[in-house]
């Protein structure tokens, strides 16, 4: 009987002892890798190089990340407006295993679950920026999004229509019958920053009592060249019925001013002008407002931007505040991050 007692007492030792061994283990561990100087391995998802303002954000994210050596390091991934070749590209990474962390521009908003289930099986913090559905962010608590307000920039966008058509009606308004005859460049149907732009650009100038009237919408994916050729296009059938041309980025609406200008129209003589409206406040477009061949665009500040994700990105991975640094606010679940806009530029000389 004695023997059995003190096999059962030396049984009990080592299972404590065991027990004890992986606590410290694991705890020891997560000191090191809190410790460390290495930096936190970030897998960036981008939907599609070729759109400007993303590889805009791309180029300042790298600025951002030589500016902190040692903190981050971002590896690109060009999801080239294929949602198939992104969701590889997103396996890809999670059976590597060898990412802390996950920033993600979907190509198609309704991949948004799809996305967000892939990584939670893994146990992955993950930050949504630019295309994402929101609330479906927030079944996951190690998700958040990070990004301008969509609504507010379809407000702004709308309201420089509004000023160009209180300021200067006589020359926006070119049959005189008191309505807003407009063609919008809509940059894709699965955005939530094409949808809030497009909707809210409009109704914001229907809330200001001026009429609209649709003459085409069209969908440029984001691009110069696409835009430019369906306005040419709709120029040659519809003429100067077109009073305003909306267009969801500065890319597309230089796109259109390319087109306008091959049949004599905005040239920056303002004999025979159409307004063009903008987003993003590109260089390019900006040396086109101050000259008066563009009559306006939404201001942002991509290098913020890219702060502003590096920011909120090791926020993340060291469970603070996630405004933390940043110029944004949080909503009241603290996973949904807004940074401010910059304001408008507009020429209504």
């Amino acid at each position: 009987m004695k023997i059995s007692k003190k096999l059962l007492f030396f049984i009990i030792l080592l299972i404590i002892l065991s027990t004890l061994t992986n606590f410290f283990n694991r705890t020891f561990t997560q000191i090191v890798n809190t410790t460390t100087n290495e930096p936190v391995k970030a897998s960036v998802l981008i939907s599609d190089f070729s759109i400007p303002v993303a590889s805009a954000l791309m180029e300042n994210m790298k600025r951002v990340e030589k500016e902190n050596p040692g903190t981050i390091e971002y590896t690109f991934f060009d999801g080239k407006g294929d949602q198939t070749i992104q969701n590889t590209q997103l396996d890809s990474i999670l059976e590597e295993k060898n990412v802390d962390l996950i920033m993600l521009d979907v190509v198609n908003i309704q991949n948004t679950e799809y996305s967000i289930d892939k990584i939670k099986e893994n146990n992955l913090p993950v930050m949504f920026f630019g295309n994402a559905n929101i609330q479906s962010i927030l079944s996951y608590q190690k998700a958040c999004w990070a990004g301008q307000n969509p609504a507010e920039g379809g407000v702004l966008q709308g309201n420089i229509i509004v000023d160009a058509w209180n300021k200067s009606k006589i020359s926006l308004d070119k049959n005189y019958d008191n309505i807003l005859q407009y063609v919008m460049l809509q940059g894709s149907s699965n955005n939530i920053y094409a949808v809030a732009r497009t909707n809210l650009s409009i109704s914001t100038v229907n809330e200001a009592d001026i009429s609209t009237e649709e003459i085409a919408t069209k969908i440029c994916n984001w691009k110069e060249d696409e835009a430019k050729d369906a306005i040419s296009n709709l120029f040659l059938k519809y003429g100067n019925k077109i009073e305003v041309i909306i267009a969801n980025n500065d890319a597309m609406a230089i796109g259109a001013i390319k087109a306008l200008q091959e049949y004599g129209y905005n040239v920056g003589n303002n004999l025979q002008e159409i307004a063009v409206i903008g987003f993003d406040g590109t260089p390019e477009a900006q040396d086109l407002i101050n000259k008066g061949i563009m009559t306006g665009t939404v201001l942002t500040n991509v290098y913020t931007a890219a702060s502003n994700i590096y920011k909120i990105g090791l926020n993340l991975i060291n469970n603070r505040n996630l405004v933390e640094g940043t110029n944004c606010t949080s909503d009241s679940s603290g996973q949904i991050i807004t940074a401010p806009y910059e304001g408008v530029l507009i020429n209504l000389d």
